[in-house]
């Protein structure tokens, strides 16, 4: 059960980042699971969540896979009286096949008025992820990098970040990354973006029940209630 709701915090308000629609990614694998996860999210003061399924080679998702699944869980949310609006975008893999996607205009599910959340390879610095950033941008969508403080090339430098900043793109970081959940060079990466104030959305990037308590440890940590009660972060612009 959620023990959140014994002792205010700060939260983002709306979440935008996680995978809630069951059976459909890695995140969750039953609606009970989903709908057990979104009640505590209410308790503590999330009033709307972005779930974000994975759109990737292990994860082939098409637009009518992820809205029909979402459709079903918010019929769920309804008949529970779950104070607490979802809805759904994607996270987007850049590939070749994604990068195709976006030369051809074809439809990008987005978040917000026009953001769209992307990642690339953990291990490898992806070849055309600037060109394919460029393309999106061209067409009138704001890319939104998720978790930029946990791609293992990196090493904790922050060199590819800032460039990627100076091109516009916004930064999503993990709220358990701050309390270390992903090593500590992640965990340093995003102290750093903090410190240097580059961080535009907190997400939960939440997979299943089982995070659940990193989550709460990363929610009560300094910055992570900081950056909650501040005006730079971006999610209650969502609500």
């Amino acid at each position: 059960m959620f023990g959140w709701q014994k002792k205010a915090m700060a939260t983002p308000v709306v979440d935008v980042h996680s995978h809630l629609i069951p059976a459909i990614d890695d995140g969750v694998r039953t609606l009970d699971k989903s709908i057990e996860i979104l009640k505590g999210f209410s308790k503590i003061g999330i009033k709307k969540a972005i779930t974000t399924p994975h759109i990737h080679p292990n994860y082939p998702n098409t637009k009518d896979d992820i809205l029909s699944g979402l459709e079903v869980v918010n019929e769920r949310i309804q008949a529970e009286n779950i104070d607490l609006e979802l809805a759904a975008a994607a996270e987007y893999f850049v590939d070749d096949v994604f990068m195709q996607r976006v030369k051809e205009k074809a439809e990008i599910l987005h978040f917000g008025p026009n953001y769209v959340l992307v990642e690339s390879s953990f291990l490898n610095k992806p070849i055309y992820f600037e060109a394919c950033i460029f393309e999106l941008q061209s067409r009138g969508y704001q890319p939104v990098l998720a978790h930029p403080e946990r791609y293992r090339f990196l090493e904790g430098e922050l060199e590819w970040l800032l460039q990627l900043k100076e091109m516009g793109i916004l930064f999503q970081v993990t709220i358990s990354s701050f309390v270390g959940f992903y090593g500590t060079i992640p965990q340093k990466i995003a102290i750093s973006l903090y410190e240097r104030r580059l961080i535009d959305f907190l997400g939960s990037d939440l997979h299943g029940f089982n995070q659940i308590s990193v989550l709460e440890e990363g929610l009560r940590h300094k910055m992570v209630d900081k950056l909650c009660r501040s005006a730079e972060l971006k999610n209650k612009s969502l609500l």
